[in-house]
């Protein structure tokens, strides 16, 4: 079958085009046939060496797939012929090809509305999201800001806190204010031009940025209110007292996607795709996500 895969952490031209064996699923795993694979900013820092795998080189790449079943070692999980998507555990990734095996826990039917080139945009960036909320605790009134809400994580965070009842702000630059209301957000905060600094004190702060974001943000938060960092540790430096904070790092979860995938099919969450690229093309889709301006997700088709 054909993959990408690396040979050594590099820039994006350590990254080959080679033919591996199809592989076999262990005793409860799934064999799909990719047809999509996500792309996130996790992928690019694997290939950068900034995500550990203790596996030999060559390294595979990518977590999210969308696909047909095409063998089973797991007789509890979904039928040969099945379409579903889902997510490979971290830290190994293997999306990148024609070919992989998943955890049948992990995958979910795919949402008959979507392609699969939509479908491969949701299990990682979406469970993160789900997550990050559920961490937290949301409940119907609060207040959340959303830091990065027009990326692949944010713009999930957005809708799912409002089906969860919350008000909801977001940042993003102001090119995408629009997106952002387009999606249901109360309040489109402009990062670039220091709107930040009128907001009033929130419950939920979730980074999706990190760095001077992630330290900006616990002066944002109401005493008692929670900070959920996604991208990178919590910066201990600037912990306020009264704030409950946490860093979410996201998990394989079949069972929550199925529950994404019902909202999706409602219309209460949309997916945004800002471009599709062929597989040969994962170089480019790597230099498009590192340059932090993808609205929505990237995805290859397999």
């Amino acid at each position: 079958m054909r993959a990408v895969v690396f040979s050594r952490f590099g820039d994006e031209s350590v990254l080959e085009s080679v033919e591996l064996p199809v592989p076999r699923p262990a005793p409860g795993e799934v064999l799909v046939q990719v047809r999509a694979a996500g792309v996130n900013p996790v992928d690019w820092k694997a290939r950068e060496g900034w995500v550990g795998t203790g596996r030999p080189f060559p390294l595979g790449l990518g977590w999210d797939v969308a696909g047909v079943v095409v063998g089973s070692a797991a007789p509890e999980g979904p039928a040969v012929g099945d379409e579903v998507y889902g997510m490979l555990p971290l830290p190994y990734g293997a999306a990148y090809q024609e070919f992989t095996t998943v955890p049948a826990a992990a995958v979910a039917p795919k949402p008959a509305a979507l392609t699969f080139e939509q479908a491969a945009a949701v299990p990682l960036a979406a469970l993160t999201a789900w997550q990050a909320l559920d961490a937290a605790g949301v409940k119907g009134g609060e207040r959340v800001l959303v830091q990065g809400g027009a990326g692949g994580v944010g713009h999930f965070a957005v809708q799912l806190a409002k089906a969860r009842g919350a008000r909801v702000l977001a940042t993003a630059s102001g090119r995408n204010l629009g997106f952002l209301r387009d999606l249901g957000v109360d309040e489109a905060i402009d990062h670039t031009r220091g709107d930040l600094a009128t907001v009033d004190p929130v419950d939920l702060v979730i980074d999706a940025v990190g760095g001077r974001v992630q330290r900006e943000s616990w002066g944002l938060l109401r005493a008692g209110g929670t900070l959920i960092t996604l991208p990178e540790p919590l910066d201990e430096a600037h912990r306020r007292p009264g704030i409950d904070a946490r860093r979410v790092v996201v998990s394989p979860d079949g069972a929550a996607l199925s529950r994404i995938g019902e909202l999706i099919t409602a219309g209460v969450v949309r997916v945004e795709v800002q471009q599709v690229l062929p597989l040969d093309r994962a170089a480019d889709a790597h230099r498009i996500s590192a340059g932090g301006r993808v609205r929505g997700k990237l995805v290859l088709t397999i």
